[in-house]
Parts: structure tokens; sequence; C-alpha cells
């Protein structure tokens, strides 16, 4: 059984483990999925991460003790992890575009040569534990060691959507206009977020991610194209 935490007078934290591993982060989604589809009454909101669900819940329809009674009645008949499944994608990068300054900095900092990190960065699959920080931003682990590095000491604003990042141990793809101390890597034509569709995340927790060298002008040829947004799917 996970550990149950009191998070104030209206949520519970459900831990599942100390370690961040795609094994723990299905136990997560799949808990979150179980609470979706059954009639558990006083259920406010549900946040998933990266070992643990937040639980917020109205304490005026279902206390702290039946609540947790009635999530781990859920945990013990079972939660199907492979239905939280999600799909494989293949994302185009167009590696050091618009510069190579930052693949430089990386370089310097991994004493990898250029070709070097594009191998290690292409050549690895990717797990997409959480969406988070902006909307539609997808976190990504499965970072290879050799560019695992520290992320800027300030961060940079004007980073623009599309930019494949790296900081610590992670990565992501910048959904929109932002602010980062992570480095970027290069540019992709998707937009992981469009605030006008009827679905406006491309990304699910689960998802895995690949990425796939691509040259400035096929980056330019794929750039507004319709359907933009679903080029990358592979599965």
């Amino acid at each position: 059984m996970p550990r149950f935490a009191a998070v104030g007078d209206s949520a519970l934290c459900v831990e599942f483990d100390n370690e961040i591993n795609p094994g723990v982060n299905a136990q997560v989604r799949a808990l979150d999925t179980a609470i979706a589809v059954s009639n558990l009454s006083g259920i406010i909101e549900t946040v998933p991460c990266f070992r643990s669900l937040l639980v917020i819940y109205e304490p005026e329809e279902i206390g702290l003790d039946t609540l947790i009674e009635e999530l781990g009645r859920l945990i013990h008949d079972g939660l199907n992890a492979r239905t939280t499944t999600g799909r494989s994608w293949t994302v185009p990068v167009a590696y050091g575009f618009p510069t190579d300054d930052d693949l430089l900095e990386v370089s310097a900092a991994t004493s990898l040569s250029r070709d070097e990190i594009i191998a290690i960065h292409s050549g690895a699959e990717y797990h997409v534990y959480l969406l988070g920080f902006v909307p539609g931003l997808p976190v990504l682990g499965g970072m290879p060691a050799p560019l695992h590095l520290s992320r800027r000491p300030e961060p940079r604003p004007g980073i623009p959507a599309g930019r494949v990042m790296i900081g610590g141990m992670q990565g992501f793809i910048a959904p929109m206009l932002m602010m980062t101390g992570y480095y970027s890597l290069g540019q992709t034509p998707l937009r992981p977020y469009n605030r006008g569709a009827t679905d406006p995340f491309l990304f699910r927790p689960g998802d895995r991610i690949r990425f796939r060298p691509i040259t400035p002008r096929e980056l330019d040829a794929l750039t507004g194209a319709p359907g933009e947004r679903f080029l990358a799917v592979d599965a």
C-alpha cells in the first residue's frame, strides 16, 4: 500500500514510492484513472505527479478516514497500469536551430562534441511523466546520463514554442513563449499546446517520445503545415 499523507484539511497525498521511474508513475496514473471512473463522491480534483497523486476533496461530503478507506479499496482491488500505457511519438528536431550557442555550452559542460550530443539525445526514448509549469509542457524523464547538467543559474525569458530543451536530468518541449533555465538543443515544428483546440494538449502523461534529427530546410517545410500538431504520431 502507498503512504497516505494529509495536506491541510481538504487534500490527501498518495505516495507510491520514493523513486521516480515509469513503473511508479504508471501506478500513479492508474489510481488517477480508477478515481475518475469510480462513483466516489466529494472529489474535487486530482493532480498526478512523478510518484504521487494529490487528491483534493470536499470534507463535508467525504471525511479523511473514509477517503483513505475508499482509495485503499480501489488499490486493493487492483490498479490496471496497462490501461494507462501512453502513445509513442517521433518528434522531428532541427538541432542547433536557430543558433549553436546552447549546443556549444552543453558541449563545454559535458566534454561531448556537437555530433555526440545530437546522437545521444536522439538515440534515447523519453517518458512523459507529467504536464506542468506552463500549460501543455511535457516533463520528460529518461535523459541519458552523459547529458545530465545543472540548469543555468539565471533563467532566460523569451524561449519560443517548439524549443527542445534539457536541464538537470530532464527535458521538455516548450509549448509557448516562456522563461527557463534549461538549454536549447534545437527546434521542432510541433506545438504541445493549442489553446483554441477542443483538445489543447498534444502529449499525455505516460506517452513515450523519440527525437529525429531534421535539417533547417525540413523544419521550414513542416512549420505551418496542415495538421502539424500531429506530424509526430508514430503509434
